[in-house]
C-alpha cells in the first residue's frame, strides 16, 4: 500500500488553532505521512477581504514551519485565473508515486456544499474526504454522503475534533477592534499581522 497524503485546502484568512488542530487530528487518526497545506489563490467561492494571496501564504508557512509532518504548498498561490480543488488534486498526483493516496481535509461547511462544487464527482474519483465535524452538524455530512451514493460511502470520512469556537471571521472582527488573539493564533502569525497593519481599519 501506498503513502497517504493530506492535503488542507483553505483561504487561512488568518490561519488559527482550530486549523492546526484539525490537521494534527487527521494526520493521526488517518495515518498520513504528511498534511500538506494549500493556501487558495483565486477562489470562485470567496471574497478574501483585500488580502493578497501572496500574505495568506506567508501567514500559513509560518503558522507550519515547527511541525515535522506539515509543509505547505503554493501550488494554487501560483496559479493563474480560477483555481478548482480537482485541478490541484491532479498536479499533486503528478509529483507523488502513483500508489500514494491523498485525502483532502475539509471543514463541514465544504463537505456541505460539495455538490454544488465544479467536477465534484471525478474530485471524489481522485482523492478521499476528511470531513472535520463538530456534534450537531452530522445530518448535513449524512446529506452529502447519500447524494453521491456508493462513491460517498467509500470516500468521505468524518474526523470529530475538539469544539473550538473560533473562526477566521470572528479573529478578523478582533483584530479590526484591536482585541487580543493570543492563543488563538500562532504568535509568528500574530507578529506578521502586527508588523504589516492586517486586517485593520
Amino acid at each position: 500500500m501506498g503513502q497517504r497524503i493530506g492535503i488542507f485546502g483553505g483561504s487561512f484568512n488568518p490561519i488559527h488553532i482550530g486549523h492546526l488542530v484539525i490537521a494534527e487530528a487527521a494526520w493521526q487518526e488517518f495515518g498520513l505521512e504528511k498534511v500538506i497545506f494549500v493556501p487558495t489563490g483565486d477562489t470562485p467561492h470567496k471574497d478574501m477581504h483585500h488580502i493578497p494571496k501572496e500574505m495568506r501564504y506567508r501567514m500559513v508557512e509560518l503558522a507550519v514551519e515547527n511541525n515535522p509532518h506539515f509543509a505547505i504548498s503554493d501550488i494554487e498561490v501560483r496559479r493563474t485565473g480560477i483555481s478548482y480543488t480537482v485541478d490541484t488534486i491532479r498536479e499533486f498526483q503528478k509529483s507523488f508515486p502513483g500508489e500514494t493516496e491523498f485525502y483532502f481535509i475539509a471543514g463541514t461547511d465544504a463537505v456541505a456544499a460539495l455538490p454544488s462544487w465544479k467536477y465534484n464527482r471525478h474530485l471524489l474519483e481522485l482523492c478521499h474526504f476528511i470531513c472535520a465535524r463538530r456534534p450537531g452538524n452530522e445530518r448535513n455530512i449524512k446529506e452529502t454522503i447519500r447524494y453521491f451514493g456508493d462513491l460517498g460511502h467509500e470516500k468521505i470520512h468524518c474526523l470529530m475534533t475538539p469544539e473550538l469556537a473560533v473562526s477566521s471571521t470572528i479573529l478578523r472582527h478582533r483584530i479590526e477592534l484591536g482585541k487580543s488573539v493570543r492563543y488563538l493564533i500562532p504568535d509568528p502569525v500574530i507578529d506578521l499581522i502586527e508588523q504589516e497593519g492586517i486586517y485593520r481599519r
